[in-house]
């Protein structure tokens, strides 16, 4: 079993916090807080929406103050819903104007009062949803190249989201190529649910960036400050280059917020200033946690960062760990915004004990990287990296490594949308010639999206092959791949899935699958569940790609989503055989989702 947490003084307080407020919210559910209703007016006994058909009842439900008493409100502290005509005639508004933005103009929302007795009615609301209305045309007046962008409108719903967004992105598009002053406007006719619009820029002067005007700052020096900037004053505005500078500014990691935009002023010359305002966080920050697992027994981890060393945007950070199985010390330098806003220098040692159960090994080296950022979300690394193991001189080593980086989640701990990508090229021995030399591939793609009933759909699929270089010693036991355990296929424990030796230890392969898919649902509050298939093997040589050689696990788990991150207990149960391995349950706990 497993349980880890890892958080400073300030995270102990937000926990803290978020506890009361579980507790207050679950007392507030147990006793609902009265209305402007009073103890006369009628309980609603029931709720009934007919007549929808595009809409699913419940998401109708949700817009609605007026709900149906619950069933145990016979409860001396349970107060009852009951009827106020007020709030009934704006939730059907409500309801109508929803339709209306989804395209469905002519649409009726009635309701029916039924009485039940003295003290009880039910509810009957009917939809009559019409005719939906589709745009028949689109086109644009004024501007430039923007006019296919809105006509990919034609043929679809009149609503207001798709219409909204495509204007967006029409004036976007403007302000991105110096139309900083761009104004819009859309004229809307329908004749007989057929809708024509007709966009109406006007795109003004192109202009210039004059003076950045940096407030908020204390510590930090102006001219350091605008190396993070992709653009410079006299450069053409572009509205996706303030953003893209944001980004970089904030990921810097000294500053708490980073906001830029146009200054308060008007335009001179087809010049326009640019805002910046920044709130500096503080440069020096300790954190120490603890916590026991069964992948790495009880552990304790400590990290020292000053994020401003020596100014210019230098972070410096001194981290250990050291746990029943693993030791681990990093020291590291990261310069950002090297040699351009893009770039980023990191410099590094570590020294390190990991102990696996084939194997004890030790070992101390080095790194120094360079990232470039490309988009927003996609990041190219190159990596040179050198060392002994053992700290043996005759077993000294030095690889080269290149990565690519896609990120698109729209949180690092618990996602709920977007996709992660990596890829990346490894090759060690080549510079000191040693006989280990080989060549390593690895990819991994995870994909997240919302669906029903509060859930979240997470996919992940991630496979590797090591191709031998050297002419002999073969691939370190270290450098193979293994699977199992509570981030990998769950129903075999830590490194359990593959090849092992005629004791039953896990030796590692030259090739590793594996596949998940789980099903993530928060039920109420910060408590969610989860059900999950995971599919992968590890193989000697390359079979691990042959599809009849997977092993299959399938399994269930509780999430609680605490300030530091989800807090899992996962079961994972083996369908496939194998003779190695007793348990044919496996139980995991852990802080953070398996992916």
């Amino acid at each position: 079993m497993t349980y880890c947490a890892r958080m400073n003084y300030n995270d102990f307080l937000r926990v803290l916090r978020t506890g009361a407020y579980f507790i207050l919210t679950a007392l507030m559910v147990v006793v609902p807080a009265h209305g402007e209703t009073s103890s006369d007016d009628p309980i609603v006994r029931w709720l009934d929406i007919s007549g929808h058909r595009a809409i699913w009842g419940g998401e109708l439900k949700v817009l609605m103050v007026t709900r149906a008493s619950p069933w145990y409100d016979f409860l001396p502290w349970i107060h009852a819903r009951r009827y106020d005509p007020l709030t009934l005639v704006s939730d059907l508004e409500k309801l109508r104007a929803y339709y209306r933005d989804l395209g469905y103009l002519a649409v009726s929302v009635h309701s029916i009062v039924e009485q039940l007795s003295a003290d009880e009615i039910g509810l009957r609301v009917h939809i009559t949803e019409g005719p939906l209305t589709r745009i028949a045309r689109a086109s644009v007046i004024g501007g430039e190249d923007t006019e296919n962008a809105f006509g990919q409108l034609e043929g679809k719903p009149l609503s207001s989201d798709l219409v909204n967004k495509s204007v967006s992105e029409a004036v976007s598009g403007l302000r991105n190529k110096g139309y900083a002053f761009v104004r819009a406007e859309v004229e809307t006719t329908i004749v007989t649910q057929q809708a024509e619009l007709v966009l109406k820029l006007v795109p003004g002067p192109v202009c210039s960036v004059g003076v950045v005007q940096i407030s908020g700052h204390k510590a930090m020096a102006e001219n350091t400050i605008l190396r993070g900037l992709t653009f410079k004053p006299g450069d053409q505005f572009s509205e996706e280059a303030l953003q893209n500078s944001q980004y970089l500014l904030y990921r810097a990691g000294v500053f708490r917020s980073v906001a830029l935009g146009l200054a308060d002023s008007v335009a001179h010359d087809n010049r326009v200033d640019v805002a910046l305002r920044v709130s500096e966080r503080p440069f020096r920050t300790l954190r120490v946690g603890t916590g026991y697992d069964t992948d790495e027994d009880l552990w304790v981890s400590g990290a020292w960062t000053h994020r401003n060393f020596g100014g210019d945007f230098r972070q410096f950070k001194l981290s250990g760990r050291v746990s029943g199985k693993n030791r681990e010390a990093v020291i590291g330098l990261r310069q950002a915004h090297f040699r351009g806003s893009r770039n980023w220098l990191n410099i590094g040692g570590f020294v390190q004990r990991e102990r696996q159960a084939a194997f004890v090994q030790e070992e101390m080296g080095g790194n120094i990287s360079i990232e470039r950022n490309l988009t927003r979300t996609t990041d190219v690394i190159a990596q040179f990296s050198g060392g002994v193991v053992d700290f043996s001189a005759d077993s000294a080593f030095a690889e080269m490594k290149v990565g690519l980086l896609m990120d698109t989640r729209d949180d690092i701990f618990d996602p709920q949308s977007g996709m992660l990508a990596q890829l990346a090229v490894r090759e060690r021995g080549q510079f000191f010639r040693s006989d280990g030399e080989f060549l390593q591939a690895t990819a991994e793609g995870r994909w997240f999206r919302r669906i029903l009933w509060r859930s979240v759909l997470a996919l992940r699929v991630q496979g590797g092959a090591i191709f031998e270089l050297g002419k002999a010693g073969g691939v370190p036991n270290v450098e193979r791949f293994f699977a199992g355990g509570l981030n990998s296929v769950r129903g075999w424990g830590l490194d359990e899935l593959g090849p092992k030796n005629h004791q039953g230890e896990p030796t590692g392969g030259l090739s590793r699958v594996e596949m998940s898919m789980e099903v993530r649902t928060q039920i109420f509050f910060s408590l969610g569940t989860a059900i999950f298939v995971d599919v992968g093997n590890v193989d000697a040589k390359l079979g691990a790609f042959n599809p009849g050689s997977l092993k299959y696990a399938v399994g269930a788990g509780l999430r609680y989503l605490s300030p530091v991150g989800p807090v899992r207990f996962d079961a994972g149960y083996r369908l496939s055989d194998d003779s190695t391995v007793e348990k044919r349950i496996q139980y995991h706990i852990s802080l953070g989702q398996a992916f």
